[in-house]
């Protein structure tokens, strides 16, 4: 028991440390939920670690293999690091879907070398298994099922990671990743060159605003879909959408602050935005 409440414990720290946003939502949740979701994002995290922050594709491939190889250990029942353990327990609690995490492992693997989509449908994909397989995986630990709550949980992880790819869109393209297809870039006559050299035009801007159009989309179909029945289990969730959605307004404003810096929210806005979806979730 020991040992298993020291590796949750090392989740959180995981989560607490390189996911402020998350973090402050994962609060609203009961304490064994919030315990299991640490685990989930620390899988997540180390997966990602794994393709961010080592210097070479033949490294970022072995060390994408070694958490691959951690997450059969997890479902045999054998984990051996304390975010194996951790995760082990909360799969067996919740019975998460082992093929949410093999898609978000398959998502992470296309990031190790230079990323380059042609079509809105490769976007499609990526948002999928960047974010809507952690929103599926978020749901079964909420205990909230259904057709309308999967729809949910895949509109919101699409519209986060829309979110996420707007604003990190220079930065992404400077490290050898575009998710904006080449189909969007060429309608506006903009290169993937432009977009890393931050390059303000006319036809920037309107790349940008057609994503923030999608994202906005993305956010309004996961409203539609939202199981009001299920309020009180998603109210972390939907934190999350608020913080997100306020973010992208914000882009919205000057859609040419992404060009010049990574855009975020004032602390104590994002705290708002919490306390927002408390009072107003039913």
């Amino acid at each position: 028991m020991r040992h298993l409440r020291h590796a949750y414990e090392y989740c959180k720290q995981v989560v607490k440390t390189s996911a402020g946003n998350f973090f402050l939502a994962f609060q609203l949740l009961p304490r064994t939920k919030r315990y299991a979701i640490y685990a989930v994002y620390a899988f997540c995290r180390a997966a990602d670690d794994a393709v961010d922050e080592l210097p070479e594709p033949s490294l970022r491939r072995a060390g994408l293999q070694l958490v691959k190889e951690g997450l059969e250990r997890v479902y045999r029942g054998a984990p051996r690091t304390p975010v194996e353990v951790a995760l082990a327990d909360t799969v067996g609690k919740y019975r998460l879907t082992k093929q949410y995490f093999d898609d978000l492992l398959l998502g992470m693997e296309g990031d190790i070398e230079t990323v380059a989509l042609d079509r809105m449908s490769e976007l499609d994909e990526y948002c999928y298994r960047a974010a809507g397989t952690v929103g599926l995986l978020c749901l079964e630990v909420f205990g909230v099922a259904g057709h309308a709550a999967k729809r949910y949980g895949l509109a919101l992880g699409r519209a986060l990671q829309l979110t996420n790819v707007i604003r990190d869109l220079r930065e992404d393209a400077r490290n050898g990743r575009c998710y904006v297809p080449r189909e969007l870039l060429d309608e506006h006559g903009v290169t993937v060159e432009d977009l890393a050299n931050g390059h303000d035009t006319r036809a920037m801007r309107k790349v940008i605003r057609a994503l923030i159009q999608l994202a906005k989309a993305a956010y309004d179909e996961a409203e539609r879909h939202r199981p009001r029945s299920a309020a009180a289990r998603l109210l972390t969730s939907e934190a999350m959408r608020r913080v997100y959605y306020a973010l992208l307004l914000k882009i919205e404003r000057d859609p040419a602050a992404v060009l010049y810096g990574r855009v975020s929210l004032h602390p104590l806005r994002k705290a708002g935005e919490v306390v927002t979806a408390l009072a107003t979730t039913h």
